[in-house]
């Protein structure tokens, strides 16, 4: 930003040093003039003639060396002016890719919350759903696990043990435990009780 406006600055400067070189060309013509009005009005002498005309000449080699100083400040100027309108063009250019980046970014966002939010309340159904389930659930449940004891019993009757049973239907080794000694238990119950 600071590089933009020591550009903007120059331009300035060139522009009225081309203005103050301009006036002085203007001036300096407007006095040559006048000199040779007058020495054409006095034209008694013929010396007066020739230093007219020098001064004439004085004036055009003036004017001649001042010209190209002022073709280049022009073509500098010219040049500033293409480079700040490059560098106005870039800047805009980085704006709009940044602005549509920025709302990219924002729709993600938006998306994500959204898809948080649908997880969220997927958990929260079943969530629900386990904590308070159906008849048709509870039955299934109660199905599975039932199943899932039979097998343990049967596993364990067949000389696995705890540790194989485990492994085999992925079920921690405490819930194994748990089962194998709770059967023992109604077993043995089932024997005092005859």
């Amino acid at each position: 930003m600071i590089e933009l406006l020591s550009i903007e600055f120059w331009i300035v400067v060139l522009f009225f040093l081309n203005f103050s070189l301009v006036m002085f060309l203007f001036l300096f013509v407007k006095k040559i003039n006048r000199l040779n009005l007058g020495i054409q009005d006095t034209a008694h002498h013929d010396t007066k003639m020739d230093d007219g005309n020098h001064v004439h000449r004085s004036a055009t080699d003036i004017i001649d060396l001042l010209e190209p100083l002022v073709k280049e400040s022009r073509k500098a100027a010219i040049s500033f002016d293409e480079q700040i309108k490059e560098k106005k063009r870039l800047l805009k250019e980085l704006n709009d890719a940044l602005d549509s980046r920025i709302i990219s970014i924002n729709l993600l966002l938006s998306r994500a919350d959204a898809l948080q939010k649908k997880l969220e309340e997927k958990q929260n159904q079943v969530n629900v759903s386990s904590a308070l389930p159906s008849d048709l659930n509870l039955k299934s449940f109660s199905n599975s696990v039932i199943d899932e004891q039979n097998q343990i019993v049967e596993m364990y009757n067949k000389n696995f043990d705890i540790d194989d049973i485990a492994q085999r239907l992925s079920i921690p080794k405490g819930e194994v435990q748990l089962v194998i000694d709770l059967k023992k238990k109604f077993i043995a119950m089932e024997r005092n009780g005859r």
